[in-house]
């Protein structure tokens, strides 16, 4: 079992990423590269805190306080600054200005056509967010932990190869497996712009003997590219773009000043 992040991940401070984009150099980010940050949540880092609370809009700040619980009201308006600042630095735009529109199923996208894709995904204590120049992605972030119905909502969501690819596994793997599963079954029907609304039995995905971190998908057309890892012993990542791409152009970039208190 992975214990620390792929090398896949490169390590940054929130000092620096609270710098973007005055001091900090813009990565790379061109064809159909895909770009993975994973970052704690809450922040607590002071400079960047002010910043990303400035940066939700109305409705987003509406919408995180419809959470019951003052944590979970924290969090996501804190994801919600996060993804701003990162679409204002890859964009060199003003991060309180870009504008937002849905899909028919809710799934996010720029107003305007600024030749950017993104997706966000956050559980208690991570938020994950994924971007792309060309292509539609779909990121999905999800804490391992032991679930009392985990074989019903695996018999409702999967299809008879996932089902039988799970069983199979030893049971002491079986909780990170069913959310290595889930989280690549999860990633790549946001990526179609469905979520769940699309029944997930329909599409199997297949993981491979090696420890590539790459998965197969059928039953949601082609073409694809699945990176599903485990960057710590309690979380599962996957992440899922239309089209064919290598390991080298998977970047990723996570927080190296230690959870959860930065």
């Amino acid at each position: 079992m992975p214990t620390s992040l792929p090398e896949t991940f490169a390590p940054i401070t929130l000092a620096s990423f609270a710098e973007l984009p005055d001091e900090a150099p813009a990565p790379q980010l061109s064809g159909d590269d895909l770009h993975l940050w994973l970052l704690p949540l809450p922040i607590r880092h002071e400079t960047l805190r002010q910043t990303i609370e400035r940066l939700p809009d109305a409705a987003e700040r509406a919408s995180a306080a419809g959470r019951v619980f003052a944590a979970d009201r924290l969090r996501q308006m804190h994801a919600h600054g996060l993804l701003r600042h990162l679409l204002g630095y890859y964009l060199a735009r003003n991060p309180q200005g870009l504008g937002f529109i849905t899909n028919d199923y809710g799934k996010p996208a720029l107003g305007t056509v600024d030749g950017l894709q993104f997706n966000l995904s956050h559980c208690q204590d991570r938020v994950l967010i994924g971007l792309s120049r060309r292509v539609p992605v779909g990121v999905d972030l999800e804490r391992i932990r032991p679930l009392p119905n985990r074989d019903a909502l695996a018999a409702h969501c999967c299809s008879a190869d996932e089902l039988n690819w799970l069983t199979g596994r030893p049971a002491s793997d079986q909780d990170r497996d069913f959310f290595r599963l889930w989280t690549a079954k999860e990633a790549v029907l946001k990526t179609l712009g469905t979520g769940l609304a699309r029944p997930p039995e329909r599409v199997t995905i297949r993981f491979s003997n090696t420890d590539s971190g790459f998965a197969e998908v059928t039953g949601a057309g082609s073409p694809w590219t699945l990176f599903v890892t485990c960057p710590d012993a309690d979380h599962a990542i996957a992440a899922a773009i239309r089209a064919v791409i290598g390991h080298g152009q998977i970047r990723g970039f996570h927080v190296a000043d230690g959870y959860p208190d930065q």
